[in-house]
């Protein structure tokens, strides 16, 4: 299964979203930071500064562009560990370091998609975080092999109004693919309710993500757990999601995961 993670501006928690998935998911998991816009969020905060060390998107595109590349088998040598301790292997993908990066990778998504496949035969599901959508919308390659693009937004106007204007291309993105596009408003009711944007923008609601700066400066400040972390609000709406979504099938209707968290 692929999930991409997508906003259509500001900062709505899209990293987060995609982070705290990863973090929660029932099964072996893959994280892609595919950002066109650096910013090493996760390096940077969850992951308080790891080193890279070699690995991630800049590194594997040295390989695609060698005169023999690398087979497809060997992108998690590519990856960071996300959790040691879990139970199920939790990887990390590290995006790009440079702000024209994304331009010169261009080329290059269809054989990022190609080993994204490779890992999901392998019983690995990959979650992307896409960040701010931009004027050459997401890479194609990926939306093609997607499941859902969930595109994550605040419930305040500003936020809403981003969404409206980007939603039409996201649309005609998905309706060429497989892929359904689904809604996760963070910290709907300020002001406006979930159910209430998902019935303005005619989108299925993937998920209403409570609004608990405590857990979301973990996942994306990297600060120090609170007390009972797992009980949080937003940790446990995560891992509830992570648990609908991680026990689909490709085939299912990601409607039916709607109301699924409150």
């Amino acid at each position: 299964m692929l999930i991409i993670c997508a906003s259509a501006g500001g900062s709505p928690g899209v990293t987060s979203t995609a982070l705290g998935l990863a973090l929660t998911w029932p099964r072996e998991v893959l994280l892609a930071d595919c950002d066109p816009h650096p910013s090493q969020a996760v390096l940077a905060g969850y992951l308080r500064g790891m080193p890279v060390g070699g690995r991630g998107l800049g590194a594997l595109a040295e390989t695609y562009r060698a005169p023999r590349p690398e087979s497809s088998g060997g992108l998690l040598d590519f990856t960071l560990p996300l959790d040691e301790h879990a139970a199920h292997r939790r990887r990390f993908l590290p995006g790009f370091a440079h702000p024209r990066s994304a331009l010169l990778f261009s080329g290059y998504w269809g054989r990022l998609a190609d080993q994204f496949d490779d890992l999901q035969t392998g019983g690995v599901d990959v979650i992307v975080d896409a960040g701010r959508l931009d004027a050459d919308g997401l890479p194609a390659a990926l939306v093609e092999r997607a499941w859902t693009v969930a595109v994550v937004t605040r419930s305040n106007l500003p936020a809403l109004a981003a969404l409206r204007l980007a939603l039409p291309e996201l649309t005609d993105a998905t309706q060429l693919s497989s892929a359904s596009l689904s809604l996760v408003v963070s910290g709907g009711g300020r002001p406006y309710s979930a159910s209430d944007i998902a019935r303005q923008l005619e989108l299925p609601l993937l998920a209403d993500l409570p609004w608990d700066c405590a857990t979301a400066d973990v996942l994306s400040d990297g600060a120090l757990p609170p007390r009972k972390l797992t009980g949080r609000p937003l940790w446990r709406a995560l891992h509830s999601l992570a648990l609908k979504l991680g026990g689909q099938t490709v085939q299912s209707d990601v409607r039916s995961t709607r109301g699924v968290v409150s």
